[in-house]
């Protein structure tokens, strides 16, 4: 359970800065006002300026590893949701999507005993690079700003009681299956293993992907990169 955030101004980067309190054993949060070089999955930049909220949140969870980036995913449509906030969608396996447009990412990284979840939410941002067409802000889609420090202890009040409960009980997928994007919608998933094409069939239990190849087989994914295709 995250009792603790440590602040800052700047900093390189969230994740790595999570990885010095790693020995100290205690679940918490690490945030910053911006990130000089923030970072998402598979070494791609997170574009970091002010009016972001960069979050990494240190944990040590005992079981359901693989279920974090989704458990975070969740959570922020639930806090998005509390302020008003409607067309949002999980982007499997880690971004959020307001309107159809990325407005949230998350990258989970393991350290020792420890998984540090990054989460990436614009909040106040009033513009993005040429690169980053399809993502949104808060404040671009209500047209007014927000309190970031409020959403923070709001984003933690709303994490705490969902993470226990996947440790202890496991959340069932009915949780936010209603949320995935593309079901039965053709996609490929891009993986160390390979491209697989197929429809989006649903996710488990234990939030893998799962896809119904042409010849009807379900196949289940645990990670990869995912791209819509359109006919």
């Amino acid at each position: 359970m995250i009792k603790r955030i440590i602040r800052f101004k700047e900093a390189i980067s969230t994740q790595d800065t999570a990885k010095r309190f790693v020995n100290q054993n205690k679940e918490l949060a690490i945030f910053s006002l911006r990130q000089k070089h923030g970072r998402g999955r598979q070494g791609r930049t997170w574009y970091s300026p002010p009016g972001g909220l960069y979050v990494s949140l240190l944990l040590f969870p005992r079981t359901r590893l693989s279920s974090i980036p989704l458990l975070a995913s969740l959570v922020i449509v639930k806090v998005l949701e509390d302020y008003g906030f409607s067309r949002l969608s999980i982007h499997w396996p880690n971004d959020v999507l307001l309107n159809e447009k990325k407005v949230s990412g998350i990258i989970c990284e393991q350290s020792g005993d420890a998984v540090i979840c990054g989460i990436g939410l614009n909040v106040n941002n009033d513009g993005f690079i040429p690169t980053l067409e399809n993502a949104i802000s808060l404040k671009i889609d209500a047209g007014k700003p927000f309190d970031i420090d409020e959403i923070l202890t709001h984003l933690i009040d709303k994490f705490n009681p969902l993470y226990d409960e996947l440790q202890n009980r496991g959340i069932k997928v009915k949780e936010v299956l209603n949320y995935i994007d593309g079901i039965g919608e053709s996609i490929e998933v891009i993986t160390s293993r390979g491209v697989f094409r197929g429809l989006v069939h649903g996710i488990d239990d234990d939030w893998a992907l799962l896809l119904r190849d042409e010849t009807g087989m379900i196949r289940k994914f645990c990670y990869g990169d995912v791209r819509r295709l359109r006919w």
